[in-house]
């Protein structure tokens, strides 16, 4: 019997369980395209969390949550630049899932900003405890709070993160 490695940050269905959570917790104003999935990088790799810039008021709240550093975890991660550029496809594949299945809302997404539709709302609900993961539930708080507010302004986002995908 042969068996396969499984990496949660190349499967669609679990970006999409990812993306439901962020957007069903999201405290700001609705996240854009390069925010949500960042947002969801993250949320899937939080000991990369430790190489982005963050006001001193997020990094304090991060490292509350006792994350360990990259060098510090079982699993090598490779660069953050390049497993960002190793996700965009299932990414995108799973937001547009997420569209097509009237989970998002098409208005908002057509203006460039992502948010749960009604229909999207009864499915986080639905999946109750399934939903978020119980060693995701800090990071994700964190994620949907503190880190939201990063990147805004000067710099921007990939400025703060270094994060940038290729083409884009």
């Amino acid at each position: 019997m042969s068996y396969r490695q499984w990496y949660a940050q190349l499967d669609v269905f679990d970006t999409i369980r990812r993306y439901t959570a962020l957007l069903s917790r999201w405290t700001t104003d609705a996240p854009n395209r390069e925010r949500l999935f960042v947002a969801d990088f993250y949320l899937v790799n939080p000991p990369l969390l430790h190489k982005t810039q963050m006001t001193s008021a997020a990094r304090k709240a991060f490292n509350s949550l006792g994350v360990p550093k990259p060098e510090n975890t079982f699993v090598q991660l490779p660069s953050p630049t390049l497993l960002y550029n190793k996700m965009a496809g299932i990414q995108s594949e799973a937001l547009h899932n997420l569209i097509g299945r009237g989970l998002c809302e098409v208005d908002a997404a057509d203006k460039g900003i992502y948010r749960l539709s009604g229909e999207g709302i009864k499915f986080s609900v639905g999946l109750a405890q399934s939903l978020v993961l119980p060693r995701e539930e800090g990071v994700l708080r964190f994620l949907t709070n503190e880190f939201s507010t990063v990147g805004i302004g000067k710099g921007g986002l990939r400025a703060a993160t270094g994060l940038r995908r290729i083409g884009v």
